[in-house]
């Protein structure tokens, strides 16, 4: 409990050491794109779908609908709904920390399902390359009872 609370911490910190900077302009940007990386539960790679949309300077809305590949007798459907807090490092690259809603639908071979609901915590990078297209790199950690674990990875976005 006591790493829970000093990550929880650290990323209060980060957001309020962040605050000064300036903002991307967000507000209204949408991003529709694929992500891919690694899952520490199972130890196996990932991949999801993702939509973004900006409703103000420093807030926007992810959900991703992914699928964590069978490794270790287990893969899993993910479906999360994370809220980012953007803010611009440089032009063209901005960074963001991250709290969100998970659910996740593990398979275990020869031994069922098992359907956990939990919160994410984490953070990102984007980098713009163009007006329309962006990379993102991401860690975030779920939080759940038996499933918690890390997902780590890289993704491309359209940018409209």
């Amino acid at each position: 409990m006591k790493k829970i609370v000093s990550i929880v911490v650290g990323l209060l910190v980060a957001v309020g050491a962040l605050s000064p900077l300036q903002a991307e302009a967000q507000r209204g940007e949408k991003t529709l794109g694929l992500m891919g990386g690694f899952a520490t539960y199972n130890d196996g790679g990932f991949t999801d779908v993702y939509f973004q949309y900006g409703f103000a300077n420093h807030f926007r809305l992810s959900t991703d609908l992914g699928y964590v590949f069978r490794n270790e007798g287990c893969s899993a459907f993910v479906l999360d709904v994370d809220m980012h807090f953007p803010f611009k490092i440089a032009k063209g690259f901005g960074v963001y920390p991250l709290v969100g809603f998970t659910f996740n639908n593990w398979a275990y071979r020869g031994d069922g399902n098992a359907s956990r609901a939990g919160a994410n915590f984490g953070a990102g990078f984007d980098i713009y390359l163009t007006s329309y297209l962006k990379l993102t790199l991401q860690g975030k950690y779920s939080l759940m009872n038996d499933t918690g674990g890390g997902f780590f990875g890289a993704g491309i976005g359209y940018v409209f």
